[in-house]
């Protein structure tokens, strides 16, 4: 046991949801909270006026809550391949030259073609979503955008993000096509913290983590605002 009474708690896109609810229902576990490319209001990517982002968004509330809930059911779970498919769909462009013009450019330097290969083999490892935890994300969340108007439900309890009152680190990636900035940077007016802050890096979703450029400023940008913190 490690006898802390409350825990630094990071979540990243999906887990950075988890990280908010879990610090909003039981917010004397959590001392400080951290999220990262974290959707909040998941109807923002309207505002962000760029059509080649929040695809998700917009594919999942054309649907009914009946076809999801069928899409789901027929499968007993959310396909992690059919989410892969779903992922490619929105870069379609990238997702076919990457293979001929990415992989060639790979093939002089063994550093580069093995960091592709990591990175093709960390995007093909798509666990299946548990069904019912599936039909909240895209019904509850994604479709009806419960988490910001504080009407998500999980059991009998109403998840309210005012009720984190925590140190909250939000950090978003400004060329975000999958999570839109603007999704995550919602949460500043709805989270009850007065010790919130911001850090957008350059790039992309997965940019933020596999980039060396973002890599420097994420985990020391991290590190130092826990530091001012503990």
């Amino acid at each position: 046991m490690h006898g802390a009474s409350a825990i630094n708690l990071l979540g990243i896109c999906e887990g950075g949801v988890f990280s908010l609810c879990y610090a909003a229902l039981y917010p004397e576990r959590v001392k400080n909270l951290i999220l990262t490319i974290t959707p909040v209001d998941f109807h923002q990517d309207q505002a962000e006026g760029r059509l080649n982002h929040g695809f998700i968004n917009l594919w999942t509330r054309s649907l009914s809550d009946e076809d999801i809930e069928q899409l789901i059911e027929a499968h007993g779970n959310l396909p992690g391949e059919l989410m892969s498919h779903v992922f490619a769909q929105m870069t379609p462009g990238a997702t076919m030259s990457k293979y001929n013009v990415g992989l060639l450019d790979t093939f002089d330097d063994e550093k580069k073609l093995l960091n592709f290969l990591r990175m093709e083999k960390w995007l093909a490892d798509r666990p299946h979503h548990p069904g019912e935890a599936a039909k909240q994300l895209l019904i509850n969340l994604y479709k009806n955008n419960e988490l910001v108007r504080g009407e998500f439900r999980l059991g009998s309890r109403t998840v309210s993000l005012a009720d984190i009152k925590v140190p909250v680190l939000n950090i978003f990636a400004k060329d975000d096509h999958i999570i839109p900035p603007k999704t995550t940077q919602a949460l500043r007016g709805v989270v009850g913290s007065k010790d919130y802050s911001e850090i957008g890096l350059d790039g992309g979703h997965v940019g933020v983590f596999v980039s060396g450029k973002s890599q420097g400023v994420l985990g020391k940008g991290i590190v130092d605002w826990l530091k001012t913190r503990d």
